[in-house]
């Protein structure tokens, strides 16, 4: 009896202690919010180039506000310009023919406001591209405490060529594509209170997803021997999930910049790196390259990037063994059979319901995603630069 009033008295503490758990925001001044935030750039690859604008939201409710009837001008060191035309709310581009980014030379953007406002930045010499030697991947094995086994996958590295100038600046953004597959092909189709035979099982079986890998990749040359970056990890994708099944391709884009664009992104991941502990540095506003010209003072968001970009695609099939693939696999249960015996009491506002068979030929309600790979977030249309 005494032994289970000690174990009441633990399980009450734990709960005690867990309920005094509080999620932290730190307090950012207000006026970091509904600021101009800017985001584009111009390179040494054919236009058109498009520069976005926004107003800046608060942590707790991050939202996306385009800032539309601003006027925008690209002008170069020879006085060269260009007015960008507003294709889409927010969202500013020059013409296909229209002003061409040169190596050597210098570009500023202006920003004039409806409201009489006037955004200038300087002018940033875009630099010599260096060439992408080669992008590899290799399957390496890692720890991580959230799993029973070790984690599979490929880890991307890049070598660049040997660069022209001693004193390089690299900003990295990768674009990853991969194949994959539902797992079962569909028989019937419900739609309007109708089950028909679906005409083509496998049409929605195949897709292709592109997502922009969310990492901030950014090095320099000045404290190596030669002006050469070799093994720079840029990524790691794990077998945990579809990514792997088929194919991967990653798009690799490299900008050389200036030194003040690098300082800026420096800037930029290290405040975005998760740092887990209490006493660390507090978030601040990072400013871009752009000032208001009547109030200096006043915080301009984003940056926008002149630089000479080079790129490289790769692509990788599915690894082969011993590595495991581990993504989860779709089975057909008895609750999926029981499902399609209610399907005509399914919300109209889910249809069409795609059905498929067990190997008895018994009909299944699966979850969609089992059957229709474009609920992952595909598309069937496969990609013009694909390569299989």
């Amino acid at each position: 009896m005494r032994i289970n009033i000690v174990r009441v008295i633990y399980i009450l503490l734990l709960i005690f202690l867990i309920s005094c758990e509080e999620k932290y925001w730190p307090e950012l001044d207000n006026k970091y919010e509904g600021l101009l935030v800017v985001e584009g750039m111009i390179t040494n690859r054919p236009g058109p180039y498009t520069i976005k604008l926004s107003l800046s939201t608060t942590v707790q409710f991050s939202t996306h506000i385009p800032l539309s009837g601003y006027e925008l001008i690209i002008t170069d060191d020879s006085g060269q310009e260009e007015t960008l035309t507003e294709n889409e709310a927010g969202a500013y581009s020059t013409y296909p023919s229209g002003i061409q980014g040169v190596i050597g030379k210098k570009y500023k953007l202006t920003i004039n406001a409806p409201d009489g406002r006037t955004y200038r930045s300087e002018f940033e010499e875009l630099m010599i591209p260096t060439g992408i030697e080669s992008v590899y991947a290799e399957v390496e094995y890692r720890e991580d405490i959230n799993y029973y086994h070790d984690l599979a996958g490929y880890q991307f590295y890049l070598d660049t060529y040997n660069a022209e100038n001693d004193s390089n600046y690299y900003l990295w953004q990768l674009e990853a594509t991969y194949k994959y597959r539902s797992d079962f092909l569909i028989r019937f189709i419900f739609d309007h209170y109708t089950l028909s035979p679906f005409p083509n099982p496998d049409s929605l079986q195949i897709c292709w997803k592109t997502d922009k890998i969310q990492k901030i990749l950014i090095y320099n040359t000045l404290d190596l021997s030669e002006p050469k970056i070799t093994r720079l990890p840029l990524h790691y994708v794990t077998t945990e999930t579809r990514e792997l099944s088929i194919r991967y391709s990653v798009l690799v884009k490299q900008f050389s910049i200036t030194e003040k664009a690098y300082n800026f992104w420096g800037s930029v991941k290290e405040q975005n790196v998760e740092q887990g502990a209490l006493y660390t540095k507090q978030p601040y506003q990072i400013r871009g390259n752009l000032v208001n010209t009547e109030n200096p003072d006043e915080p301009v968001l984003g940056y926008f990037l002149v630089a000479g970009v080079s790129e490289k695609r790769i692509y990788v099939d599915r690894p082969q063994a011993p590595v495991l693939m581990y993504y989860p696999i779709c089975v057909i249960t008895d609750f999926d059979l029981e499902r399609f015996g209610f399907i005509y009491w399914t919300d109209g506002s889910t249809w069409p319901l795609y059905v498929t068979e067990n190997e008895e030929g018994a009909r299944a309600l699966t979850h969609q995603a089992c059957v229709d790979c474009r609920v992952k977030g595909g598309t069937i249309e496969k990609p013009d630069f694909w390569e299989d």
